[in-house]
């Protein structure tokens, strides 16, 4: 009998107010559409990094920190742009090398490729879903991860999409395997999370289905959603994750890569969300209060310290650390 248990959170000293050396770039909508903007943890600073009539969302930064990745339909379809986050603002560049829709993009480790969602046909945009591997100076993209090849359900009503690549070393790729009674209105019928091995082009099953247990060891399937990977203080490398069990019953979790202990975090935050990240000894995750509007939060991760709230008078989606 697997009993999972709730993982113990380290003891660091850090201000219990900030995060000494955050800063993120967000989704914000507080003018009936979603722009990006940036935010120093540390100070409360917030700048915006877009201003237009198109929505700018899904951003992703380079390990490097000084290039900024997103979507955005300002040319009509869901699109792929790059734009530079050091000095001067540049001009967000187009490097999409389809004319299908993208989302949800990830920098590999070494900053020369791009994971990133694609959909090849930019009006159908969870249709023949697909994780592809593009080279953002030569505009060139390979199919890694096909959703039509992997449907695990045997109702052809569903819809299967792969989405959400995260980065685990330069081979590896964590991705979301999700179906959906309705996907238009975001209807959720299983999710789970895989890991692909760019080498040996295999599929491992992670997290997600039947593989959380309560204190007295009964099973509680649940949907794995929204990854991020996280380097630990011995170079280990830790998967973290929102749990959906029911409706509305959201968990934080992580997993010690490959195949390590799982656990539920514990963050004693009713108004989780997701997703969860981490640095500097600090959680930075998404909220959602009783209103259904969200937000942003963090706290230090010894527990100890009051959560604090990103002042931002909107909606925030898609955050990303800079650094």
């Amino acid at each position: 009998m697997k009993i999972a248990r709730i993982l113990l959170i380290a003891i660091i000293a850090v201000s219990p107010l900030l995060c000494e050396a955050a800063e993120i770039v967000f989704c914000g909508n507080s003018d009936n559409q979603f722009d990006l903007y940036r935010a120093d943890l540390k100070s409360g600073q917030i700048s915006r990094l877009t201003d237009t009539d198109a929505e700018e969302l899904m951003p992703a930064v380079s390990p490097d920190g000084q290039r900024l990745v997103f979507v955005s339909d300002r040319d009509g379809a869901n699109s792929l742009y790059m734009m530079s986050l050091s000095g001067t603002a540049t001009v967000p560049t187009n490097i999409s090398a389809g004319v299908g829709a993208y989302a949800n993009p990830a920098f590999s480790p070494d900053g020369s490729r791009i994971a990133v969602q694609y959909a090849p046909d930019p009006e159908l945009v969870y249709a023949s879903t697909s994780i592809v591997l593009l080279d953002p100076d030569a505009r060139v993209q390979q199919t890694l991860v096909d959703s039509i090849s992997l449907k695990t359900s045997g109702n052809s009503e569903t819809t299967t999409l792969v989405d959400r690549p995260v980065w685990v070393s330069d081979s590896l790729l964590v991705y979301v395997l999700a179906e959906y009674s309705d996907p238009e209105v975001g209807r959720l019928s299983k999710s789970t999370l895989y890991m692909y091995d760019l080498k040996k082009q295999q599929h491992i099953r992670v997290a997600g289905g039947e593989s959380y247990y309560s204190f007295e060891g009964e099973p509680m399937g649940f949907k794995a959603v929204m990854p991020s990977v996280i380097v630990e203080q011995d170079v280990s490398r830790s998967l973290l994750f929102t749990a959906i069990r029911g409706a509305t019953d959201r968990e934080p979790m992580k997993i010690v890569l490959p195949g390590g202990e799982k656990g539920v975090i514990g963050l004693s935050d009713p108004e989780f969300f997701g997703p969860m990240l981490y640095i500097d000894a600090c959680w930075i995750y998404g909220i959602m209060n009783s209103e259904g509007s969200t937000g942003l939060a963090w706290r230090a991760d010894d527990g100890k310290a009051a959560k604090q709230i990103l002042d931002f008078s909107g909606r925030i989606i898609f955050p990303a650390i800079i650094r």
